[in-house]
């Protein structure tokens, strides 16, 4: 049966996800098959109100939804909601500097994580919050961070410049721990973060939750 919905996946296939890396989407899906948010520190500001301008970047640097929907797989579902500065207690008291992107079945390994933007990778490796996380910057500026990845993609690097739709790696539960690969402290979902340097300098969170939802009707199948 595995064999037969590896094929299933090949025919339903069409060539622009080449850039996803689809050969590393099958073989999580035959290893999964076996297997039984959050930034490092809080940054100096979280912008309610986002500047125009830094609005119109966000929205020219999204073009698609981070997690594909699943052809072969109908059921994989994604929910999420505004939990913009919801209570936060690990490693201190805080707001919630993001987007919960929810994953059923709450399986690790199994969901793709793909580049909403073009960019680089800024940063990769653990935080005792975010678990395994990159952070992509892009050409306007703004940095996007993806956090409690599972694992990474082949030839994810930092220095490493990425395009919208190319597999980041896959979603987890990694993180709230100082203990490095430690999963299961919650359910399995991607933390979505977005921030800007302002005219001072200063590292703003802005709430990803209004572009998350511009993104819905631009999500790639697999």
């Amino acid at each position: 049966m595995k064999k037969i919905c590896l094929l299933c996946v090949l025919v339903l296939m069409s060539a622009s996800l080449d850039i996803i890396g689809m050969e590393q989407i099958l073989a999580r899906a035959q290893q999964s098959a076996q297997e039984p948010d959050d930034r490092q520190t809080p940054s100096q500001a979280a912008d309610t109100t986002v500047p125009d301008a830094v609005a119109a970047a966000i929205r020219a640097d999204l073009q698609l939804f981070p997690i594909p929907q699943s052809t072969l797989h109908p059921q994989y579902a994604v929910s999420y909601e505004d939990s913009w500065m919801s209570a936060r207690s690990f490693g201190g008291e805080r707001g919630h500097e993001g987007t919960d992107l929810m994953l059923s079945p709450d399986r690790r390994g199994i969901f793709p994580v793909l580049s909403m933007t073009d960019g680089v990778v800024e940063k990769k490796g653990w935080l005792p919050k975010g678990g395994y996380r990159l952070g992509i910057r892009s050409d306007r500026g703004i940095y996007y961070y993806y956090a409690h990845l599972y694992d990474y993609a082949d030839g994810i690097e930092e220095g490493t410049t990425v395009v919208s739709g190319q597999l980041l790696g896959f979603a987890g539960d990694t993180g709230y721990s100082n203990i490095e690969g430690t999963t299961g402290n919650f359910p399995v979902h991607l933390h979505v973060g977005i921030y800007y340097d302002d005219e001072n300098g200063q590292e703003t969170a802005v709430n990803p939750y209004p572009f998350l939802q511009g993104l819905e009707t631009v999500a790639m199948p697999y």
